[in-house]
């Protein structure tokens, strides 16, 4: 019971967890207040079924984002092999990290942005798909990165992201997300949550560099094989 929670200690892992919660959590938390603001009388008015096919661009995202962080991905790391005398690093799967940054800001900042300033429906639609697209590249990225950095605890470092999942926003966002949007308004929250993201994204940095080094610190003190 206790192996999955050791796994936090391990750099690779703790990062995965982090960018997995945030890549699923902030498509929980838009989902949350898509209800909010498109049925608003005093916004979009949308109908229950306007605001079901709203869902449409993330989806389209969602896939574009799996074909990239699949296909492209492998193109990068094969090529950053070859430049490195044909040895593979689990870190090369580090180099996503500027487009899932990039993208998940941009759609978190522009939904809340065009959605206050009441822009018409397709620009925070958009932005929607932006997101989930940068969301999807993340949340591929970190399960990838950290199974290739610990084949062999694989089956716990799964449990490990998920449970971080749960806590952030199963149970942290969920307690007050709802109230925040309604007394600052989307402007303010999603420029705020993009800002979060794009902070916790810098770690990305340090962990490219040392990533290698800190894996041969994990095999040298064995923690899992204490428990």
């Amino acid at each position: 019971m206790t192996r999955p929670f050791i796994l936090f200690a391990y750099p690779a892992v703790l990062w995965s967890s982090m960018v997995y919660a945030l890549s699923v959590g902030w498509l929980i938390v838009l989902s949350e207040a898509v209800a909010e603001i498109y049925r608003n009388k005093e916004s979009y008015n949308f109908s229950a079924l306007a605001t079901g096919l709203v869902y449409i661009s993330p989806f389209v995202g969602g896939i574009l984002g799996t074909v990239v962080a699949g296909k492209v991905s492998d193109i990068i790391v094969r090529w950053m092999a070859r430049r490195n005398g044909g040895i593979y690093e689990p870190e090369f799967r580090l180099v996503m990290s500027a487009p899932i940054a990039i993208c998940t800001a941009m759609g978190l900042m522009g939904f809340g942005w065009s959605a206050q300033e009441k822009e018409k429906w397709i620009v925070p639609t958009v932005f929607f798909g932006i997101l989930s697209f940068g969301c999807t590249l993340g949340s591929t990225t970190s399960i990838t990165f950290c199974v290739d950095s610990y084949r062999q605890y694989a089956g716990e470092a799964l449990v490990t992201l998920n449970f971080s999942k749960n806590v952030l926003h199963g149970f942290v966002f969920s307690l007050f997300f709802v109230d925040w949007l309604h007394s600052d308004g989307a402007k303010t929250v999603f420029v705020a949550l993009g800002g979060i993201h794009l902070a916790c994204m810098l770690f990305s940095i340090p962990m490219y560099i040392y990533g290698k080094r800190a894996r041969m610190w994990t095999v040298r003190k064995r923690l899992m094989e204490k428990f």
